[in-house]
């Protein structure tokens, strides 16, 4: 790993040089994450900047993915299909224990992020389980309300090793976007015209 001195745009913008994507123990299919992801140079357009990536399983206390280095920043809790939602927002037994969950992702960091694998007709189709899809989405929707998630939806065509590397990658830039936020910044004076 590369010593990062003062005068360095890693030094300056607090940019790691290595991020750690803690992944939780209970996924069972967990997304895919490359080694070096590239981000944006703040002072130099077109220019990247590398971002070394490690991943590690880890029994999180609420959600599925985040960095370790953030870890109360921004955490993703991953719905895998609509019978998932279903069965976590419609179920009795599982509704409170959901509930429980969206509580503890909502006090544990400050950024709650829920992905849903679905698209709008895939969330909308109705089915032998899901009968009625149109209350599902709307206690999806109560839920991101209630709780001040923030949503994303993925909408599969496939679930190849490469798509789920994409999501990934995705995913790496959305918590790392929340973590340099602040030092990214554009400098008052020039919001301002001075």
């Amino acid at each position: 790993m590369a010593v990062i001195r003062k005068t360095d745009v890693y030094y300056r913008y607090q940019i790691p040089n290595l991020i750690t994507v803690q992944i939780d123990t209970r996924e069972q299919v967990p997304m895919l994450f490359p080694d070096i992801i590239h981000i944006g140079h703040p002072e130099v357009t077109h220019i990247s900047i590398p971002v070394a990536v490690k991943q590690e399983r880890h029994k999180l206390d609420f959600g599925d993915y985040r960095l370790a280095e953030y870890p109360d920043l921004c955490v993703i809790e991953r719905k895998a299909s609509q019978l998932e939602i279903y069965k976590n927002l419609n179920e009795s037994h599982d509704r409170i224990r959901q509930a429980k969950a969206f509580r503890k992702l909502m006090a544990g960091c400050k950024y709650p992020y829920l992905m849903v694998e679905a698209s709008p007709a895939e969330l909308l189709k109705a089915g032998t389980i899901c009968k009625n899809p149109e209350i599902t989405v709307h206690r999806l929707a109560l839920a991101l309300a209630k709780y001040g998630l923030q949503a994303l939806f993925v909408p599969w065509k496939s679930r190849s090793p490469g798509t789920r590397r994409k999501v990934g990658t995705l995913m790496l830039h959305l918590m790392l976007g929340y973590a340099l936020q602040d030092t990214f910044d554009v400098a008052p004076t020039l919001l301002d015209g001075s």
